[in-house]
This record gives structure tokens, C-alpha cells and sequence, in this order.
């Protein structure tokens, strides 16, 4: 009987470390997945957005360079330059048809945007020569993160959105003569 005992005891105390891993490891897989993996997916989805963001920075830039946003002002003698920046105020304008379609069919459908991006052009006449001159871009998107993560603070890219502000120039391709 004193060695039935004996065995019970060294399986009870088997069972006791088994049952001891098995327990400690709800709460690791727990910490970890809201600590570490749903952050890192918003991570990497904070980076696709940025990404596709700056693509449509690049592409506005491109654009607005090789449209006719200056114009002889024919009032003045001798004529001078004046600017027409038509192209990103119209709702109709190349630039804002660039936006929409970013956002419909291209890129855009996958940087999860809060909003509208906002895009803003100005021409600085004093600034470069009579033959170059530059139109400066500065574009606003808002992102919003992949999933809300419950945090009790609030965190840009993981349950509070994220702005991205670019700002760009390029040299005018059609400057009237």
C-alpha cells in the first residue's frame, strides 16, 4: 500500500507542472497578440497608406508641372506673368480629377483615408529665373489605422488617425513667352 502511495504523489506532481503550462499560456497568447501582432498589422497598414499617399503626391506633382498655370497678363505693360491655378481650384480640375480617381480606382481604396485629401498649389513668381519657375504642392491626407485597438490612451496609428502632411516642387514645363 506504501508504494501505491508513493506513485500517486510523483503523478499528482506531473500533473501539477503540465497543468502550470498550460495555464500561464492563455494569458501569454493574449499579451502577445494584442500587444504585439495588432499593432504591427496597423504597422504595416500605416505603411500602405503612406506609401500610396506619396504616390499621389508624386503624381499631383507631375501634373501640375506640365499644366498651363501661368498665363501672360496682356493688362500690364511690358505683359508679365500671372498665375491660373484653375487646375487645382476647379472641382473639375486635372489635379482634383487625379484625387478622385486615386481614390475610386486606384491606390487609394487601399490607404484607408478618413477623408477628401487636400491638396493646395501656389505659384512664387520672384522665385527662380525669367525661363524656370516652380509651382509648389503641398497635399493633406488623413488615414485611418487598419483596426481600433482598445488602448486607454489615445495613439495615432492605433486607434486615432494618422495625417500625413507632403509638400513638393517642380519646375513649370509651359512658361509663355
Amino acid at each position: 500500500m506504501k508504494h501505491l502511495g508513493s506513485e500517486l504523489r510523483n503523478v499528482r506532481s506531473l500533473r501539477t507542472h503540465r497543468g502550470s503550462a498550460i495555464t500561464e499560456f492563455a494569458p501569454a497568447l493574449f499579451i502577445f497578440i494584442m500587444v504585439f501582432f495588432f499593432p504591427f498589422l496597423n504597422l504595416i497598414g500605416m505603411a500602405i497608406s503612406y506609401a500610396d499617399c506619396l504616390y499621389l503626391d508624386t503624381l499631383l506633382l507631375r501634373q501640375a508641372a506640365i499644366e498651363n498655370v501661368l498665363v501672360l497678363d496682356n493688362s500690364t505693360t511690358p505683359p508679365a506673368l500671372k498665375a491660373d491655378l484653375t487646375a487645382s481650384t476647379s472641382p473639375t480640375g486635372a489635379l482634383n480629377n487625379i484625387i478622385n480617381n486615386w481614390l475610386q480606382l486606384g491606390l487609394g481604396r487601399f490607404a484607408s483615408t478618413g477623408s477628401v485629401p487636400v491638396q493646395t498649389c501656389y505659384i512664387d513668381l520672384n522665385e527662380g529665373s525669367n525661363k524656370v519657375k516652380f509651382i509648389h504642392l503641398n497635399l493633406q491626407v488623413e488615414c485611418r489605422p487598419f483596426l481600433q485597438i482598445p488602448f486607454p490612451l489615445p495613439i495615432p496609428g492605433l486607434n486615432k488617425p494618422v495625417t500625413f502632411k507632403f509638400s513638393g516642387r517642380s519646375v513649370i514645363e509651359n512658361i509663355p513667352s
